[in-house]
């Protein structure tokens, strides 16, 4: 639950930078609604590493950083984006390629064919640049299955996340987190030094985040959905379970930090995965969202996160983010699981 000591905020005491990521965001939101409402009909094109993407993926990010651009005043946006517009030429879809030029349109105004396409891409980043980070629709699969998902736009500043915006088209208000197909939704963001906020899906309103500090004994894990049908207890439960009794949350994409930086969970873990370093736009939002609501978020072992090596957080190992008062027994917990090459 969230304090007693909530302020309710007009949109315009939001900090400038995040008031105009937050009016980015807004329009995807239903964006996702309608183009998920087409996937019986225009099926999810298959990335090469097998993931699938899907015309909504395409759409979002184009009509972001569309209005991103428009907001800074055409300024240029350097961006680390999950999807690109060659991704959506080489698929050879035209009937995705029509669904994305019809949001772009529809969101931002009229655009020929080739400027709707060319709005997914931002800038290159230059060295030691600020860096806008987004993932379209964080937990594609959820939202394909009409679970939870979320897009996720985030700024860096070197190795810190300078401001934060989550837009869960299917997340009820604090305390609810169950899955509303028909929205409206939610929209979380957080700015450093400034605070952690709850918007509604316009983002005309806004209410400060604080969640008190854990006392347990139950640990709310946040986690991804199990869609493998395997029944094996992760290698985990026996380390968080020693922790408090484990209280299952599950759902799909960093609404799972939403949960957190509100006090509807208390702990989110990502383990090290074979060497791969985790994609900085699957959790530069969800980490400062968590921060600035008064919890913890690092990498397993404690370290600090760094967000100053490109697309990838490749000094450190996993994520591990919880609430005030219980990330160092959760780090105690699951550090000594990662073998240091």
């Amino acid at each position: 639950m969230i304090t007693e000591d909530v302020r309710h905020l007009a949109p315009a005491e939001l900090p400038a930078p995040l008031h105009l990521a937050v009016r980015a965001v807004a329009p995807a939101l239903p964006v996702i609604r309608r183009l998920g409402a087409t996937l019986d009909a225009v099926a999810p094109v298959v990335k090469p590493d097998g993931s699938p993407v899907t015309a909504a993926d395409f759409a979002v990010q184009a009509v972001v950083v569309s209005l991103l651009r428009q907001g800074l005043g055409g300024e240029r946006l350097p961006l680390l984006g999950e999807e690109s517009a060659d991704g959506l030429m080489q698929a050879r879809r035209p009937d995705v390629e029509q669904l994305v030029i019809e949001a772009v349109r529809e969101a931002c105004g009229w655009v020929d064919r080739a400027r709707a396409i060319a709005a997914i891409d931002g800038d290159e980043p230059r060295p030691g640049e600020r860096t806008w980070s987004v993932d379209p629709i964080d937990g594609t699969r959820g939202f394909v299955a009409g679970a939870q998902c979320a897009v996720c736009l985030a700024l860096t500043d070197g190795a810190e996340v300078e401001l934060a915006v989550l837009g869960c088209p299917r997340l009820g208000p604090a305390g609810d987190g169950r899955v509303y197909p028909g929205g409206p939704g939610v929209i979380l963001a957080a700015v450093r030094g400034g605070g952690a906020f709850e918007c509604d899906a316009s983002g005309a309103s806004a209410r400060t985040l604080r969640p008190g500090r854990w006392r347990g004994p139950d640990v709310r894990w946040a986690r991804s959905m199990n869609r493998s049908g395997n029944a094996v207890p992760s290698r985990l439960e026996p380390r968080v379970g020693a922790i408090g009794p484990i209280r299952d949350v599950r759902m799909d994409s960093q609404c799972k930090y939403g949960l957190v930086a509100r006090g509807d969970a208390d702990l989110v873990v990502r383990m090290p995965r074979g060497g791969t370093a985790e994609c900085v736009w699957d959790h530069a939002a969800g980490a400062l969202l968590v921060t600035e609501s008064g919890g913890t978020a690092s990498d397993v072992l404690g370290k600090r996160l760094d967000f100053a090596h490109g697309a990838r957080l490749e000094r450190n190992a996993g994520i591990l983010c919880a609430r005030d008062g219980l990330h160092e027994a959760a780090r105690a917990a699951v550090a000594p699981m990662v073998t240091i090459a």
